[in-house]
């Protein structure tokens, strides 16, 4: 299983409030008490109460990661059954921590296109500058990345929950000083919630897939009632 950030965020909180850090990891310890990590039933699916998703680094098995709390703006922290943590910001990885290589930060989020060109395209830019901070090899490294987005149509992914109706957006870039070039991949709702994302974080680094298991707040139950539909059908 890979390995994710959790522990400098965790100390941090553990200044701040030592009351929301222990409620923290008793959630965690809750959700992962019966769970699989790596795939979830259907029935388990229907009654999970925490936000989840799988995640998988190129051909290795996959994990599964679920929220552990929210920090404004609006970061996601979702964390491993080893209390291990990745950060989303609208969908895109902002930060990671224990892996061979890691993210740090990421500059200028604020212009980030990913979730504008679904939900304002007229006027949205789809052009994207910012700074990379990475750790690789165990050094500190900064790099400019500058990257392209296109909207690419329509698309209903068959995700645990059941079809859910998307929009793909495909973004094109490279690492200015190495050259190195990637493509990532977004699947948004209407209303630019990310379901499913393929996502380099480092120069000539492997692919990161994520996937929405359950998204607590989001009303799936057409999409429930749909996959339960389609299995009854193949039952028969």
């Amino acid at each position: 299983m890979f390995r994710l950030l959790l522990i400098p965020i965790f100390l941090l909180l553990l200044n701040a409030c030592t009351a929301v850090t222990s409620e923290v990891l008793a959630t965690i310890e809750y959700a992962f008490k019966d769970a699989e990590d790596a795939e979830l039933a259907q029935e388990k699916i229907d009654s999970f109460p925490y936000t989840s998703l799988y995640a998988q680094w190129s051909d290795k098995p996959q994990s599964l990661i679920v929220l552990g709390y929210v920090n404004k703006p609006d970061d996601w922290h979702f964390i491993t059954a080893e209390k291990e943590t990745l950060v989303l910001r609208n969908g895109r990885i902002i930060r990671t921590q224990g892996l061979n290589n890691n993210l740090l930060a990421v500059s200028n989020l604020s212009d980030d296109p990913l979730r504008c060109i679904v939900t304002n395209q007229t006027e949205c830019e789809t052009h994207w500058q910012r700074q990379y901070d990475v750790e690789l090899s165990s050094k500190m490294l900064s790099r400019k990345v500058i990257s392209n987005f296109s909207v690419e149509g329509k698309q209903t992914l068959d995700l645990p929950i059941g079809p859910v109706a998307t929009t793909r957006v495909v973004e094109k870039g490279w690492f200015e000083l190495t050259g190195r070039r990637f493509t990532n991949e977004f699947w948004l709702e209407d209303d630019g919630h990310v379901v499913k994302s393929k996502q380099t974080l480092f120069p000539g680094g492997d692919e990161l897939t994520l996937t929405q298991v359950t998204w607590i707040g989001r009303d799936y139950s057409e999409s429930r009632s749909a996959n339960k539909g389609q299995q009854g059908q193949e039952a028969e």
